[in-house]
């Protein structure tokens, strides 16, 4: 009875063993890799579009203040889009805000994935 029971533990015990998943080899000390973040990308919304397009236009005619304000309100529906960013940090350029210009350019380039408007932004930021 002894032997018998001997043999079911050690039966159990096997089984147990053959289920456990493989961990770190002794002497390794890198944790395994996680999957990748999949990252979504929102679409640009029509109004987001709009208003930049707005901006550039009183930009263009010299309406800065008005350009400005145009693309913070952007900026309010979309501020993951380095797209306004470029264009605040341009509009302040050209207001004279130095300041503005540089901090709006390194924002930017937190969300920048496009190489030329990275390109852009780095200059701004003069970095």
């Amino acid at each position: 009875m002894k032997s018998m029971h001997r043999i079911v533990v050690l039966s159990i015990v096997t089984l147990l063993a053959a289920c456990e998943s493989p961990g770190p080899k002794q002497g390794d000390s890198r944790t395994p890799a996680l999957p990748k973040p999949v990252e979504v990308q929102r679409p640009l919304s029509p109004a987001y579009l709009r208003l930049l397009d707005e901006g550039q236009q009183q930009l263009k005619a010299g309406q800065i203040a008005d350009a400005i304000a145009t693309f913070e309100r952007a900026q309010r529906i979309h501020a993951d889009n380095a797209r306004v960013y470029l264009a605040l940090s341009q509009a302040y350029s050209k207001a004279g805000d130095r300041r503005a210009s540089i901090a709006m350019a390194e924002r930017g380039l937190l969300y920048c994935k496009e190489t030329e408007r990275c390109q852009a932004l780095r200059k701004l930021a003069g970095s």
